[in-house]
Protein backbone atom coordinates (compact mmCIF):
# COMPACT_ATOMS: atom_id res chain seq x y z
CA UNK A 1 0.00 0.00 0.00
CA UNK A 2 1.00 3.28 -0.69
CA UNK A 3 1.70 6.11 1.68
CA UNK A 4 0.63 8.51 2.79
CA UNK A 5 -3.10 8.75 1.62
CA UNK A 6 -4.99 11.85 0.98
CA UNK A 7 -8.53 10.64 2.23
CA UNK A 8 -9.78 8.03 4.95
CA UNK A 9 -12.93 6.28 3.83
CA UNK A 10 -15.01 4.31 6.40
CA UNK A 11 -17.71 1.67 5.76
CA UNK A 12 -20.45 2.07 8.95
CA UNK A 13 -22.01 -0.80 9.35
CA UNK A 14 -19.64 -3.91 10.45
CA UNK A 15 -16.74 -1.60 10.56
CA UNK A 16 -17.60 1.66 12.80
CA UNK A 17 -20.75 0.60 14.44
CA UNK A 18 -20.99 -3.60 15.30
CA UNK A 19 -24.81 -5.96 15.25
CA UNK A 20 -25.73 -4.68 18.76
CA UNK A 21 -25.92 -0.80 17.39
CA UNK A 22 -22.43 -0.17 19.74
CA UNK A 23 -19.26 1.54 18.44
CA UNK A 24 -16.68 -0.89 17.36
CA UNK A 25 -13.40 -1.27 19.53
CA UNK A 26 -11.16 2.08 17.66
CA UNK A 27 -14.01 3.34 16.01
CA UNK A 28 -14.21 7.11 18.15
CA UNK A 29 -10.17 6.82 17.81
CA UNK A 30 -10.14 6.28 14.10
CA UNK A 31 -12.67 9.28 13.57
CA UNK A 32 -10.95 11.46 16.21
CA UNK A 33 -7.78 11.15 14.54
CA UNK A 34 -9.01 11.25 11.38
CA UNK A 35 -11.12 14.62 11.70
CA UNK A 36 -7.73 16.12 11.75
CA UNK A 37 -7.48 15.47 8.01
CA UNK A 38 -9.94 14.07 4.90
CA UNK A 39 -12.12 11.13 5.82
CA UNK A 40 -15.96 10.16 4.73
CA UNK A 41 -18.19 7.42 6.30
CA UNK A 42 -19.77 5.68 3.47
CA UNK A 43 -23.22 3.02 3.48
CA UNK A 44 -25.38 1.23 1.82
CA UNK A 45 -27.80 2.46 4.01
CA UNK A 46 -30.14 4.91 3.64
CA UNK A 47 -29.32 8.50 5.18
CA UNK A 48 -31.46 8.35 8.46
CA UNK A 49 -30.37 4.87 9.66
CA UNK A 50 -26.91 5.89 9.10
CA UNK A 51 -27.67 8.88 11.14
CA UNK A 52 -29.57 6.72 13.94
CA UNK A 53 -26.70 4.26 13.70
CA UNK A 54 -24.30 6.74 14.41
CA UNK A 55 -26.36 8.51 17.15
CA UNK A 56 -26.40 5.17 19.07
CA UNK A 57 -23.04 4.25 19.01
CA UNK A 58 -22.21 7.44 20.29
CA UNK A 59 -20.51 8.21 17.15
CA UNK A 60 -19.65 11.73 15.40
CA UNK A 61 -21.58 12.61 12.44
CA UNK A 62 -19.26 13.11 9.58
CA UNK A 63 -19.01 15.97 6.84
CA UNK A 64 -18.62 13.53 4.22
CA UNK A 65 -21.50 10.95 5.05
CA UNK A 66 -22.18 8.80 1.46
CA UNK A 67 -25.62 6.51 1.75
CA UNK A 68 -27.94 4.89 -0.50
CA UNK A 69 -29.36 7.84 -1.91
CA UNK A 70 -26.25 9.38 -3.54
CA UNK A 71 -25.44 6.09 -5.92
CA UNK A 72 -27.33 4.63 -8.12
CA UNK A 73 -25.89 1.24 -7.51
CA UNK A 74 -24.89 0.20 -3.90
CA UNK A 75 -21.73 -2.08 -3.27
CA UNK A 76 -20.19 -4.04 -4.65
CA UNK A 77 -20.29 -1.62 -7.61
CA UNK A 78 -17.84 1.20 -7.24
CA UNK A 79 -20.47 4.22 -7.25
CA UNK A 80 -20.65 5.05 -3.16
CA UNK A 81 -16.69 5.43 -2.51
CA UNK A 82 -15.98 7.05 -6.33
CA UNK A 83 -18.52 9.41 -5.26
CA UNK A 84 -16.85 9.68 -1.54
CA UNK A 85 -13.35 10.49 -3.05
CA UNK A 86 -14.87 13.21 -5.11
CA UNK A 87 -16.74 14.90 -2.81
CA UNK A 88 -13.28 14.92 -1.02
CA UNK A 89 -11.23 15.73 -3.36
CA UNK A 90 -9.32 13.28 -3.27
CA UNK A 91 -8.18 10.93 -6.77
CA UNK A 92 -9.72 7.31 -5.84
CA UNK A 93 -6.10 5.77 -6.04
CA UNK A 94 -4.77 8.09 -3.04
CA UNK A 95 -7.67 7.16 -0.73
CA UNK A 96 -7.32 4.09 1.82
CA UNK A 97 -10.88 2.56 2.62
CA UNK A 98 -11.22 0.49 5.70
CA UNK A 99 -14.41 -2.00 5.13
CA UNK A 100 -15.57 -5.62 6.41
CA UNK A 101 -17.38 -7.15 3.74
CA UNK A 102 -16.55 -9.00 0.45
CA UNK A 103 -19.21 -6.39 -1.22
CA UNK A 104 -17.58 -3.51 0.00
CA UNK A 105 -14.10 -4.67 -0.59
CA UNK A 106 -15.16 -5.17 -4.08
CA UNK A 107 -16.41 -1.57 -4.55
CA UNK A 108 -13.25 -0.15 -2.80
CA UNK A 109 -11.16 -2.31 -5.55
CA UNK A 110 -13.09 -1.68 -8.50
CA UNK A 111 -12.89 2.08 -7.40
CA UNK A 112 -8.77 2.04 -7.48
CA UNK A 113 -8.60 2.39 -4.01
CA UNK A 114 -6.64 0.42 -0.97
CA UNK A 115 -8.50 -1.52 1.11
CA UNK A 116 -7.71 -2.77 4.71
CA UNK A 117 -10.35 -5.00 5.86
CA UNK A 118 -11.00 -5.34 9.29
CA UNK A 119 -12.93 -7.81 11.15
CA UNK A 120 -10.54 -10.46 9.45
CA UNK A 121 -7.20 -9.35 8.31
CA UNK A 122 -7.00 -7.19 11.33
CA UNK A 123 -9.15 -5.12 14.13
CA UNK A 124 -10.10 -1.46 13.65
CA UNK A 125 -8.48 -1.02 17.11
CA UNK A 126 -5.58 -2.29 15.79
CA UNK A 127 -5.44 0.21 12.75
CA UNK A 128 -2.84 3.05 13.69
CA UNK A 129 -2.32 6.31 11.19
CA UNK A 130 -1.81 9.74 11.76
CA UNK A 131 -2.46 13.03 10.13
CA UNK A 132 0.57 14.50 8.76
CA UNK A 133 0.69 18.46 9.22
CA UNK A 134 0.15 18.88 5.46
CA UNK A 135 -2.75 16.57 6.11
CA UNK A 136 -1.55 13.27 4.36
CA UNK A 137 -2.31 10.66 6.22
CA UNK A 138 0.13 7.85 6.70
CA UNK A 139 0.14 4.08 8.37
CA UNK A 140 1.80 3.41 11.28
Amino acid sequence: MPAPYDALLFDLYGTLVGDDGEAQEGAAEALRTASAGRYAVVTSCPLRVARRLLQLAELPEPKILVTAEDVANSKPAPDCYLVAAERLGARPERCLVLEDTDHGVAAAKAAGMDVIVVGRERQLRDVKFEVEKDGAIALR
